[in-house]
């Protein structure tokens, strides 16, 4: 996240006794510390500073590697890193934000702080506002400021061979008027110093805490100079630092003393060459610091009179202010208290798993010392590229018992919170998928293991197999829960059916299965138990007379035999084709029944065997040709009858054979305009259409002959019903004639066939729901039976009337015909109609 550097502070260590310009600058200047993921193992800590523009900072403070404390003006490098005008000033890419004022204490209790905080807590940023933070409590720590001199010289002091009297340098009072230890401090000593003074950069300004060519001086020392007596020095940092409180001490104490400001390194500088050289120095500084851990037992504290807290309060933070030497107002006159040293944090992280290590974090004095030993151990090797955090993360890797009792309870572990979980086999044709459970935050070292939380659910659930789908998953995570613990009763939901091909009995079986079996039994289910079992298999019947059946075989071989059978009458028709009979009977039109039987015939073999696209168009088309040659030559017949013998005069009529075929090729016609409509609009496929079971419970793909529309089934219809009423109507009106010219019973009992082999099997197609092998034994049994019944009544007369005759008698001539006609209607006085000769104006035609 990107946080915004001018309007936030997210955690302040800051020292309490720095004064109002550098309280001004921390608040001014941040420190960006982002740790990475895995700072333990890393010893990567990207660090910036973005400061305010044109704050002068006197000198740099230690700080963390590569910040700068101050203004970025004065260095073209950092300008460049940083430019004020950059489309990122101001901001930094990080988690948590902490910032640190430019002690070596700080640096270090922050970079504790950050470890914890990245690799235990595991925090992320947030916006938090400079006027929206709160005081999480102290750091752990003190600080305190004092007057310090060297060890040897408190040693030295109380040594009678070397000072008679004795010298007291580690007590207050004896500063007051104790010439020889005044003498050893002198003034002087310190400006006639070049090395130190004057130094190098004006810290105290004239005028500024009374102060007058880098120092200040109490009134006592203004009494002794009078009197033509040195006064002693204390060495100063800044004058901002405890501002006007060591220096209102001393004064109101009668101590003689010069207050001269060298800065912080020219202090310490100072400080260790007289430590270094055997000289004496008196000097302020501050616990804790790297400098008292570095040097540790080189300087010991002056004791000043005990701090009282209500003498503290009534310091001014003035000095000097009645003029250079004169005597001050501000009546504080006892010791620097000991400080507690505080945290502050942005309000929105007082709800958030840092914000209970923010109150609790507290480094001890005893910690903080152990953290600057570390890290000037770590400071002094060449090849340590970063000191302060190799000092943390020691101290963090080697204390857990300390700060382990910084972080609350870690909360029970739940599975809705803080365990996650992902599906595989998704993503491939696998009918299985695996409901896999992790944590949401593994531990490290082991992702079997929760990180984020304790107790609770302490293992991961094992893995969910299951043959739901993963969108049934995604959206019932709530069922599928509880199949964590128990599993789930089986359902009809975990088990399936197959239904196999058609066998040669016409039949299909349904076999069950569980969805996910048993590896060890077939008949149990993986991923439920108890509840419903597996049914039995069971068998249902097809939807079409496979080609295999014996049932098919037999109406096949029926209609093979009966089609052999019409192709022998047709012979004999063709070779008795002048006998008497058969030609008073048109054998043309013979012909045509029979090849209108062979039709029928071919038909009801192709209504058995698996549907496919020739046998779905073939299997109409037979039927209605069948049908359409049939009854096309009956009718022909009977309208050939009825226009030679029915008309009204008596005139000679001829009906040739041309017209009787003009007249069948219309019906034809009839039939070719209905399929290729049909055929090109809605030809009917082989279709799969499921359907529910009656034998079971579920549904089953019929494969079938299938048209959108039945419009074209029904003009097919109600086009042979047409043919098929003009054919009895035709027979009815030739009733009385001759026997040797018209054929109106055969015809009509043909047609009464007919009617009667529609009335059954048209409701058996549309109405009633029969087994396959049933409808299909119907079908193919009625269209013989009726091609069979047919046949024998247009064939059977004759051949009687064939075999009565002895012989056939050869006929030549057309008026051997008309002669024979005229006899026979002498000879039948009862007939209603007379022919007679034939004229040539009496020809007609159709």
């Amino acid at each position: 996240m990107w946080v915004k550097a001018s309007t936030r502070f997210l955690l302040e260590l800051q020292v309490p006794n720095s004064g109002q310009e550098e309280l001004h600058l921390l608040k001014k200047t941040t420190f960006w510390m982002a740790p990475t993921r895995d700072l333990l193992n890393s010893r990567q800590l990207y660090r910036r500073a973005i400061a305010t523009r044109g704050f002068n900072v006197p000198e740099e403070p230690p700080l963390v590697q590569l910040v700068l404390l101050g203004s970025l003006t004065g260095n073209p490098q950092r300008m460049r890193e940083f430019p004020s005008n950059g489309p990122n000033t101001g901001r930094v890419n990080g988690t948590l934000v902490l910032d640190t004022g430019g002690w070596d204490s700080h640096v270090l209790a922050t970079l504790v702080l950050a470890i914890i905080a990245e690799e235990v807590v595991r925090t992320t940023g947030h916006w938090v506002y400079a006027n929206e933070s709160y005081s999480v409590g102290g750091v752990g720590y003190f600080g305190i400021s004092g007057v310090y001199t060297t060890h040897d010289f408190v040693l030295e002091g109380a040594n009678e061979s070397i000072y008679s009297p004795p010298l007291y340098p580690a007590y207050w009072m004896h500063y007051r008027s104790n010439e020889a230890l005044i003498d050893e401090l002198k003034e002087s000593d310190l400006r006639e110093n070049p090395k130190y003074f004057p130094p190098s950069e004006t810290f105290c300004a004239d005028g500024f805490l009374g102060c007058r060519d880098h120092c200040s001086k109490s009134y006592a020392c203004t009494l002794r100079e009078e009197a033509g007596r040195e006064c002693l020095v204390v060495a100063m940092m800044l004058p901002t630092y405890d501002q006007a409180f060591f220096q209102a001490v001393l004064a109101n104490l009668d101590v003689p003393a010069y207050f001269c400001f060298l800065g912080g390194t020219g202090m310490q500088n100072y400080v260790l060459d007289a430590q270094e050289n055997g000289s004496r120095a008196l000097f302020y500084h501050y616990e804790p610091d790297m400098f008292h851990t570095k040097h540790k037992g080189l300087f010991d504290r002056v004791f000043l009179p005990r701090s009282d807290p209500t003498r503290v309060l009534l310091s001014t933070k003035e000095f000097g202010e009645n003029g250079y030497g004169n005597k001050s107002d501000n009546p504080v006159d006892v010791d620097f208290p000991s400080m507690q040293l505080m945290k502050y944090a942005g309000l929105r992280v007082k709800s958030l798993p840092i914000g209970a290590l923010l109150a609790k974090l507290a480094i001890s004095d005893l910690a903080i010392s152990a953290l600057f030993t570390a890290y000037s151990d770590a400071k002094d090797d060449a090849e340590e590229t970063d000191p302060y955090f190799n000092a943390s993360c020691g101290w963090v890797r080697a204390n857990y018992a300390t700060w382990s009792g910084w972080l609350d309870r870690l909360p029970l572990c739940t599975l809705q919170e803080y365990i996650t979980n992902s599906v595989s086999g998704c993503e491939n044709d696998s009918s299985v998928r695996a409901i896999e459970f992790q944590w949401m935050t593994p531990n490290p070292a082991d992702a079997s293991l929760p990180y984020a939380c304790d107790g609770g659910v302490t293992t991961l659930p094992a893995t969910i197999r299951t043959s739901r789908s993963c969108d049934w998953i995604r959206l019932n995570s709530r069922t599928w829960s509880d199949w964590i613990d128990v599993k789930p009763a089986c359902d009809t939901s975990f088990y399936d059916y197959r239904v196999s091909a058609c066998d040669s009995a016409a039949r299909r079986d349904v076999t069950y299965f569980w969805l996910l079996p048993n590896a060890s039994d077939v008949l149990l289910s993986a991923e439920c138990e108890g509840g419903a079992a597996l049914p039995a298999s069971v068998q249902i019947n097809c939807e079409y007379m496979p080609a295999s059946s014996p049932v098919f075989l037999v109406v096949a071989i029926l209609a093979a035999v009966l089609t052999v059978l019409l192709l022998a009458a047709m012979v004999v028709v063709f070779l008795r084709r002048k006998a008497p009979i058969i030609r008073r009977s048109q054998y043309e039109m013979l012909e045509l029944i029979l090849v209108g039987g062979i039709f029928t015939c071919g038909a009801a073999v192709a209504y058995g065997g698996r549907p496919t696209r020739l046998l779905c168009g073939l299997r109409p088309v037979l039927v209605s040709m069948g049908f359409t040659t049939i009854f096309g030559a009956l009718v022909a017949k009977s309208l050939r009858v009825y226009r030679v013998f029915m008309r009204s005069a008596m005139k000679r009529v001829t009906v040739t054979l041309r017209k009787i075929l003009k007249l069948l090729s219309f019906f034809y016609l009839v039939d070719v305009l209905i399929f290729v409509g049909w055929f090109s609009v809605d030809f009917p496929l082989p279709t799969v259409t499921t359907e529910e079971a009656t034998e079971f419970r579920g549904t089953v793909d019929r494969l079938t002959c299938n048209s959108s529309s039945f419009i074209f089934t029904a003009l097919l219809i109600f086009w042979k019903a047409m043919l098929l009423f003009v054919g009895l109507y035709l027979s009815f009106l030739i009733r009385n004639v001759s026997v040797d010219f018209q054929e109106s019973h055969w015809i009509f009992g043909s047609a009464v066939v007919v009617l009667v082999a529609s009335v059954v099997i048209l409701p058996l197609s549309y109405l009633v729901d029969l087994p396959a092998a049933t409808y299909f034994v119907f079908l193919a049994g009625l269209l013989l039976f009726c091609t069979v019944l047919i046949m024998a009544l247009m064939l059977l007369p004759k051949l009687l009337r064939l075999q009565e005759a002895g012989a056939v008698t050869t006929v030549t001539a057309n008026t051997e015909t008309n002669s024979e006609e005229n006899h026979a209607s002498e000879r039948r006085p009862s007939s209603k109609y007379k022919v007679g000769p034939k004229t040539a104006q009496e020809d007609t035609t159709m």
